[in-house]
């Protein structure tokens, strides 16, 4: 039996109804407040939806279909006690037992009750990522975001970490503000403010992405000739890296240099090669050094667990197969609408730089998994256009 499954008791299972019900109105206020007028799908989707992961927790908490993670112990015990070892992250010391601790109280400290936190924080992340969208482009179909929420429902990922106590769910929902608030008129707001907030307690590597993001919408939002800004790109990259450099040494404490990155990776390997499931040693001294592996180490992160620069049978890790089966297929529903891809080129640049940043740093084939999921819900967005698009050209199809 999983570890947090050891003290639930049958009270736990009497109190779950309210809390489901609670998620329930919570997650429609959210969404009728957020997203385009939509009333009807939005009762039945949630309504379904907390249906589907009640019936996915029961089956789990009967035949264990959610794999149980190693540092779920470590999790499961700061939700107990409050109490996080001295050796662990900010993320983790600060952002994980200050925010979780709290909800599991509020849980009546009943690991199901606090499962549906996990679902409601989810699926409130999803629903500001599709009204981000929305903002962002304008939209007025309701069937892209329609698609997004049921893509976000039967995300392998989501499922999986809507039950494991882990930080997941947290940082969706700073990327959802953060996304949010990027998008909204107002420079300066109190989505775009919590989701930075989050980002800075939970991992820190987060606020590098958001300051380059903010960045990089306000260069392609000014409205200047092509060739403008393509020289002030090129004007812009030194004082950038320069920016970046001090930003990561201030924050995270590595440098953004070669040797740097190399021994960090190789440092943090070591720790994790009895795994099995570690990437190969770097050996940087220049950037020449770095751009001949950066195409691997970018697919390797946004096609794990399927091999590019290192290989294990991903077949038979069901979890992390099914989340790469998705990916694949997420890839290939975008893929069907190329010809729309210059109308989302800021989404796509937004994703590219998560995969981008992520692929320097990431050293461990089922952490880059678990940590590329902000980028699997940036490109579900695009995926979501396409179907709304086929759903258009084919909708015939159903009238019989």
């Amino acid at each position: 039996m999983k570890l947090y499954h050891e003290n639930i008791e049958f009270w736990d299972f009497l109190t779950m109804p309210l809390y489901l019900v609670f998620a329930y109105f919570l997650l429609v206020f959210v969404a009728k407040s957020v997203l385009l007028k939509d009333g009807k799908f939005i009762n039945l989707h949630f309504l379904g939806l907390l249906i589907f992961y009640l019936t996915v927790g029961l089956i789990d908490y009967k035949y264990k279909l959610i794999p149980f993670f190693p540092d779920t112990s470590l999790f499961t015990k700061i939700l107990e006690t409050g109490q996080t070892p001295y050796d662990q992250s900010i993320g983790v010391r600060i952002g994980y037992k200050y925010l979780a601790y709290p909800v599991f109280q509020l849980s009546l400290n009943s690991i199901y009750n606090y499962f549906i936190f996990n679902i409601c924080f989810f699926h409130i992340g999803l629903i500001l990522l599709a009204g981000a969208f929305n903002q962002f482009y304008q939209l007025k179909d309701v069937w892209v975001q329609r698609f997004f929420l049921i893509l976000g429902v039967v995300s392998p990922t989501v499922i999986v970490y809507s039950f494991t106590p882990l930080r997941e769910s947290y940082f969706v929902l700073a990327l959802g503000f953060f996304f949010y608030g990027i998008t909204r008129k107002n420079t300066l707001n109190v989505f775009l403010i919590l989701g930075v907030i989050l980002a800075g307690i939970l991992r820190v590597q987060l606020l590098l992405y958001f300051f380059i993001l903010v960045f990089a919408k306000y260069l392609f939002s000014l409205k200047i000739r092509r060739g403008v800004l393509v020289a002030l790109i090129l004007l812009t990259i030194p004082v950038a890296y320069f920016t970046l450099n001090y930003l990561s040494q201030q924050i995270i404490n590595i440098r953004i240099t070669p040797e740097a990155l190399s021994v960090f990776r190789n440092l943090q390997r070591m720790e994790y090669i009895k795994s099995g499931v570690t990437y190969p040693e770097v050996f940087w001294t220049n950037w020449f050094d770095v751009a001949l592996d950066f195409p691997g180490l970018f697919f390797q992160f946004l096609l794990s667990p399927f091999p590019v620069v290192i290989f294990i049978p991903f077949w038979t890790k069901l979890a992390y197969f099914a989340d790469g089966i998705f990916l694949l297929f997420i890839l290939f529903v975008a893929f069907l609408s190329v010809k729309e891809w210059k109308n989302y080129g800021m989404w796509f640049l937004f994703a590219g730089i998560y995969v981008a940043m992520s692929a320097f740093f990431e050293f461990h084939l089922f952490g880059a998994v678990r940590h590329r999921l902000p980028a699997t819900l940036l490109l579900m967005s695009i995926a979501a256009i396409s179907l709304a698009s086929l759903y258009q050209k084919y909708k015939w199809i159903f009238k019989y």
